[in-house]
């Protein structure tokens, strides 16, 4: 058997798929053949089942590195959407919905005193006939008035932890000046988990008068009065409607509750 021969069966040899008589021949050749043993040898020789065991401490560093990135990630975003839903819940504006027993417009009294620069201050009487009410510096409390006027004031009662805002416009309908005014209360989500009006022992009272109602005439020397309607209309962002046209603003009256129509 030649060289060629026993190269091509030396694989079933090792793995003992020749006949008998062939593997002894094989044998045979490979005592007297030493080029045909190299190969054999090559041949035969046990393959590793394991690759060599590798340095991994980088790989370990790096997850342990991804793994604090991550971390430090999710930290932050957390904070950030905290952040953001504590921000969104003491800053967005829940209008308030009307309530005639606790919302109106009323006319209360006002002392109108002449200051020495020619312009005119609006007081509460109580700041005559009331000692208790207290004054920063009592220098600049009013000692007298030329005469009392009815003055508009939009008040509210029974509530807690609101908010107040209202806009005013000169606007001229069928001929006619006419002083349009919106206003509404409103309260944060946050004011509602923790402050509802309708559960607090404390129910507070307020009221609001001066240009939002009476414009540039407020508190003026030469006021006269004027055709005024005021509205209680409750959107969010009130103050956008100053943005709007005189005819668009006047509309805005059909979305809302008149409290007040009358010469003042």
């Amino acid at each position: 058997m030649n060289c060629y021969i026993v190269k091509d069966l030396l694989p079933n040899y090792i793995d003992g798929l020749n006949r008998n008589e062939t593997n002894a021949e094989i044998s045979k050749h490979l005592e007297e053949c030493t080029d045909c043993l190299a190969v054999y040898n090559k041949m035969s020789a046990a393959i590793p089942l394991e690759a060599p065991p590798k340095d991994i401490s980088f790989l370990k560093k790096l997850k342990h590195r991804m793994f604090r990135i991550n971390a430090t990630v999710a930290v932050i975003t957390c904070i950030v959407v905290l952040a953001g839903l504590i921000i969104f819940l003491m800053n967005h504006q829940i209008p308030i919905p009307f309530d005639p027993n606790r919302i109106s417009v009323e006319l209360i009294p006002v002392a109108v005193a002449y200051n020495d620069d020619g312009t005119v201050s609006w007081w509460s009487m109580d700041v005559f006939y009331n000692d208790n009410v207290y004054f920063f510096d009592e220098a600049e409390r009013p000692t007298a008035y030329e005469y009392v006027r009815d003055s508009l004031h939009i008040v509210w009662q029974g509530f807690s932890n609101i908010s107040f805002n209202g806009v005013g416009r000169d606007i001229i309908r069928d001929g006619e000046h006419v002083r349009v005014v919106y206003f509404r209360l409103s309260k944060t989500p946050w004011e509602s988990l923790f402050f509802d009006y309708d559960l607090t022992d404390w129910q507070g009272a307020g009221s609001s008068t001066g240009t939002r109602i009476y414009g540039d005439r407020f508190q003026t020397v030469n006021q006269e009065p004027q055709m005024i309607e005021i509205f209680y209309l409750p959107v969010r962002n009130i103050i956008r409607l100053l943005n709007l046209s005189d005819a668009d603003f006047d509309a805005q009256r059909l979305n809302g509750t008149l409290l007040w129509s009358g010469i003042n």
